[in-house]
């Protein structure tokens, strides 16, 4: 594949399970981005953006290798792997790109960031994602390796001293205050969660607006760490597919007067979620997500293979979400969540 495009790369990691860089690289014909232990600890959530340590303007072939060393700190191992990624599947994305709002107009644009995301067990998942719009297009599995202290690079050694694993996971510029209450209120999420949170259903975001108002967007985020924002101004729909379940669903409409609004549903029962991470432009999967009430009821009363809806119905006047998932006569209310009209 000859056709070259400007891309980067960057780590994620849960917020509850911290990492430490050790070595790694996105491997194209042409380049190679490479990691190393100057990432630091890295937490920002699944399938948060953990940063950028350099930026290229150049257009480069697309990466046909990932390979990646890292240490988990809350199971004090080592984990490393190597693996072939799937040029077709990303050349492909990367072609049909994505609709954003620039100069007045809607344009298409195309992914340049691709995020290696490194759960526990040695689990990996590769994403690409451009401005809201983010794709899974990899998963790994990597295999506990030993790295004395001796063969350690040097600037990489400091994860060996003594209780380092231990006061990094005390550190609460690490694990903050918010974290530390979620794990002693709910506990750790299995680790294996990250594997669950891959299952996907057939379903689609319904949005009911009164008359008089017109829907603009809708953006999807879900537990797998895939978002999707659908521009309805641009002529595009929200259609059923086999998506993961979602952890935050936003909207923006307009009424007959122009005047524009947006409204934002969170599934999390943490009250302060909306300060701590939205109002910040954070945006990670709530830590109480996999004991919250969509995911217990994805799981237990929705068939995957039969379509479903969640259908969000808006009072602007009230400030009010209606919210409930419909599966053929099944209607299901969802209650503990967030809901903002603003």
């Amino acid at each position: 594949m000859e056709e070259k495009f400007k891309w980067t790369g960057t780590i994620s990691a849960p917020q509850e399970y911290p990492i430490e860089v050790y070595s790694g690289a996105i491997i194209s014909d042409d380049f190679t981005y490479g990691f190393d232990a100057i990432w630091g600890t890295q937490n920002t959530g699944w399938g948060e953006n953990g940063g950028l340590m350099n930026v290229s303007e150049e257009q480069m072939q697309i990466p046909h290798k990932l390979e990646f060393t890292w240490y988990s700190l809350k199971e004090e191992k080592f984990y490393t792997g190597k693996w072939d990624l799937d040029q077709k599947k990303i050349y492909d994305l990367f072609k049909e790109g994505f609709k954003s709002y620039h100069s007045g107009k809607y344009i298409t644009k195309t992914y340049d960031e691709f995020i290696v995301g490194l759960a526990p067990k040695g689990r990996v998942v590769l994403w690409i994602m451009g401005e809201k719009d983010q794709k899974e297009v990899g998963v790994f599995q990597a295999h506990d390796t030993i790295i004395s202290k001796e063969q350690a690079y040097e600037d990489a050694r400091y994860m060996l001293e003594n209780d380092y694993a231990k006061k990094r996971l005390e550190s609460d510029f690490v694990m903050s205050p918010d974290i530390k209450e979620s794990l002693t209120s709910n506990g750790v999420p299995p680790a294996t969660i990250y594997d669950a949170f891959r299952e996907l259903y057939d379903w689609k975001p319904k949005i009911e607006l009164p008359n008089g108002y017109t829907l603009t967007e809708t953006y999807i985020s879900t537990c797998n760490g895939e978002s999707e924002n659908v521009i309805t101004e641009a002529g595009e729909t929200v259609k059923a597919k086999n998506r993961a379940i979602p952890d935050r669903l936003s909207i923006g409409f307009k009424d007959k007067n122009g005047k524009e609004y947006g409204a934002s549903v969170v599934f999390t029962e943490n009250k302060d979620y909306w300060k701590n991470y939205i109002q910040k432009g954070l945006k990670m999967i709530p830590l109480d997500f996999y004991l919250n009430e969509i995911n217990k009821q994805f799981k237990e009363n929705i068939n995957p293979k039969e379509p479903s809806e969640i259908i969000l119905k808006i009072e602007p006047e009230r400030k009010n979400i209606e919210l409930y998932i419909q599966q053929k006569e099944k209607k299901i209310p969802l209650k503990n969540n967030l809901r903002l009209i603003y």
